[in-house]
């Protein structure tokens, strides 16, 4: 359909308007739920919904499977593609850069180095070990999306390219929504249970609910450019994927793509550049600059593309009307400086994909999806502040910028692994992220725990996707207060003494959500209180 002849599935779909414009009448929605927009977020929150059992239909507008690496992921997005069965592929797939926001700042890639910058040692130590994953590993965003969209149809989903939507109508039981066939101009109308808006900044899905940003605020006005080049050990020998570059002639990064020759750098600033918006700049200045910011001039460079393009940080008013959700650049935007708007859209996707499955095979009441918006907004501010705070310190770097990652540390934490969700988790509550407990609206830890063949696993890992039940004693009786009643029936996981002391169990329960939050804690005593976290959501 569309662009480069890609799938053709939504015209075959049962339910498609007919010649005359009527849709036979059928009694339920033709597809669980549309996913708008099919970059990284759009085909990683169909996957999600597909592991869960929800057949998705994922559409775009474009062919958008890019072939030019952009955005990279964080620990927490591998940690989510590692609890579905991915973690062998992300394995397979990545590949190893520097740690999480370590920089090398220098006069030109190649060139003088001034200073080395990243987290404070502490900081950096509590990262390499709070996660089963390995802390450099990176999977860039085409690798995400060739990743995800290869599990979305293993598993049955379907994705459209080259077709528009046009129009929606919520009602009370589904969504209504009018495509268009970019290359035909062929309507069709189907229907949705629920509708996810993953169509980016610009979102259509926003705009047809009338839904504004209204704190959208610009912060700088950039190009960006994406090219291949043979830099040598120059990786090496920064110790890290992420340079740095401040001379005469430009101030941009150089920040690798796959760990040897494709690379993407931010053209921050330059002589001549306009004060008053982006400009767009020639193949042949932008080839100058690149040049500048490498430091010699005769190595070639193959330049795939450059873009302008304004960085502004905002939340939309709302990330749901009724049955229509907004994820991803479409409920939030923000600057590229921390590396997290695509991964706190891909967990926006996640958070929504697992109660959305919860909600459509009758394990939760539908009013665990009242708790997407407040709980993704949240960790959207958390991420948000990350990216002001190190966009703005690196405009005005000047001296070490070890001061600048001392400063906000804990907001990056914060941002891209440790944020929480109210009620349990307040900006006014928010607790060290270095101090890793069992905590109500957080992330479960991660511990080692010995196998009995030997191996070593995950707390994590024994969680997966699943509502899972931590228990520090009587095993038999957990299972039989976890399988009572209403809701789903939690996996019990019984821990021997040394890692639930070690985790603070002692004789509680811990609840945990299929997306690895605490919902609730407990002792035996409290049964009823555990049936309904678990029929709530």
């Amino acid at each position: 359909m569309g662009a480069r002849g890609a799938e053709r599935v939504v015209w075959g779909m049962p339910g498609a308007v007919g010649e005359r414009g009527k849709r036979p009448d059928r009694e339920g929605p033709d597809v669980p739920v549309l996913v708008v927009g099919a970059g990284p977020v759009g085909l990683s929150t169909g996957m999600f919904l597909a592991h869960w059992g929800v057949e998705a239909l994922v559409i775009d507008k474009r062919y958008p499977m890019a072939t030019v690496p952009r955005a990279s992921t964080s620990l927490r997005t591998l940690e989510l593609f590692r609890s579905v069965g991915l973690g062998p592929a992300t394995e397979r797939a990545g590949w190893d850069g520097g740690e999480p926001v370590q920089w090398v700042f220098k006069d030109s890639g190649l060139g003088a180095t001034r200073h080395h910058g990243g987290l404070p040692p502490r900081y950096a130590a509590w990262l390499a070990r709070c996660t089963p994953v390995p802390v450099r590993r990176v999977l860039t965003h085409d690798q995400v999306q060739r990743l995800a969209r290869a599990e979305l149809t293993r598993r049955g989903g379907r994705v459209g390219f080259g077709v528009r939507l046009v129009g929606l109508t919520a009602q009370r039981d589904r969504v209504r929504a009018r495509l268009v066939d970019v290359e035909t101009g062929e309507e069709r109308e189907i229907t949705a249970s629920y509708l996810i808006g993953a169509d980016g900044a610009k979102s259509e899905v926003r705009r047809l609910l009338g839904i504004e940003m209204p704190d959208r605020a610009p912060i700088a006005h950039l190009n960006t450019a994406f090219f291949r080049a043979d830099l040598g050990t120059a990786m090496a020998q920064w110790g890290t994927h992420l340079c740095f570059v401040r001379n005469d002639a430009v101030r941009a990064t150089l920040m690798s793509k796959n760990g040897r020759d494709q690379w993407s750098s931010h053209l921050m600033d330059y002589p001549g550049k306009p004060a008053d918006g982006p400009a767009e700049l020639t193949p042949d200045a932008t080839l100058g600059l690149l040049r500048a910011a490498i430091g010699d001039p005769t190595i070639p460079i193959q330049l795939h593309a450059v873009h302008a393009w304004e960085a502004a940080t905002g939340l939309a008013a709302a990330f749901r009307r009724g049955r229509v959700f907004l994820a991803g650049d479409a409920a939030h935007v923000q600057s590229s400086a921390g590396g997290l708007g695509m991964n706190t859209g891909i967990q926006d996707g996640h958070n929504l994909a697992w109660k959305l499955a919860d909600v459509l095979h009758g394990r939760c009441a539908p009013t665990l999806l009242d708790t997407y918006e407040p709980e993704r907004r949240a960790a959207a501010r958390a991420s948000l502040a990350v990216s002001r705070g190190l966009h703005q310190g690196y405009q005005s770097l000047s001296g070490d910028p070890n001061d600048l990652y001392d400063r906000l540390a804990v907001d990056y934490l914060r941002g891209m692994l440790c944020y929480g969700y109210p009620p349990h988790a307040t900006e006014e509550r928010l607790p060290d992220p270095l101090d890793d407990a069992v905590r109500l609206g957080h992330r479960f830890p991660h511990r080692w725990l010995n196998s009995p063949d030997g191996a070593r696993r995950s707390t994590l890992d024994l969680i997966g996707s699943r509502w899972t039940l931590f228990t520090a004693a009587e095993g038999a009786r957990w299972r039989t207060l976890a399988a009572a009643g209403p809701g789903p029936t939690p996996h019990v996981r019984q821990l021997d003494d040394a890692p639930a002391r070690q985790l603070g169990l002692d004789g509680d329960a811990v609840l945990v959500r299929p997306d690895g939050f605490v919902a609730w804690c407990g002792t035996t005593d409290a049964g009823r209180s555990l049936r309904a976290a678990l029929h709530a959501g």
